[in-house]
């Protein structure tokens, strides 16, 4: 977290060939935020850490459930991802039959490189849909997992002190949001912060009991 060192880590908009090796396609499951109210408070984040953020930034709202890796017919590297490990992660999640769930969008928060909008997840939702798609895949990952709404990436090394109380300065009430499906995702390894691209939605278990 931002409190554990003096700056901001910034980010920069290029090719990272040492991190894709020619690979195109990164996927991740996500929560989808598609809700007027999450999106303009997602906005509003933004205009508040207008002058720290890097643009452009296109990538959608949206909660990283989990990191799939780079999505190849046949697998070479550790964060290869393919089309076996998918349709495991899919009957997984059919036979789990994962109820609906409600979680909330807080205040901001940050990590060294980006500042997010806190989840909390009061019904524990979220770690049993990560057990299911552990099941079908090894998830890769370099930090402990916090879900959380990214709002952006730094754009400098800014001093942490600043950029925290500039964070504890944004007012805005909890959002509450019910969790209905997830998606696999993917976007494009050359596009850092580009929109992502929705490639599965699967429905959870609707309150009534009917997919």
């Amino acid at each position: 977290m931002l409190t554990s060192i003096p700056t901001t880590i910034p980010a920069e908009i290029r090719d990272f060939p040492e991190w894709h090796h020619g690979r195109e396609t990164y996927a991740v499951w996500v929560l989808t935020l598609e809700d007027d109210a999450i999106y303009e408070k997602f906005k509003s984040a933004r205009r508040h850490l207008d002058s720290y953020l890097l643009e452009p930034y296109r990538r959608q709202p949206h909660i990283t459930l989990f990191v799939c890796g780079f999505l190849v017919e046949t697998p070479h590297y550790n964060d290869d991802f393919n089309q076996s490990q998918l349709l495991t992660q899919l009957n997984t999640l059919g036979e789990a039959n994962v109820p609906s769930f409600e979680i909330k969008i807080g205040g901001l928060n940050s990590f060294a490189s980006a500042p997010f909008l806190e989840v909390y997840d009061p019904e524990g939702g979220i770690p049993i849909l990560r057990e299911a798609l552990s099941r079908g895949a090894r998830e890769f990952r370099t930090a402990p997992y916090t879900p959380h709404l990214t709002v952006g990436l730094y754009a400098g090394a800014f001093p942490s002190g600043e950029v925290l109380n500039r964070l504890a300065g944004f007012s805005s009430e909890p959002i509450q949001w019910k969790v209905t499906q997830i998606t696999l995702a993917t976007y494009r390894a050359n596009e850092f912060t580009g929109i992502l691209s929705y490639k599965h939605q699967i429905s959870l278990k609707s309150d009534s009991g009917h997919v």
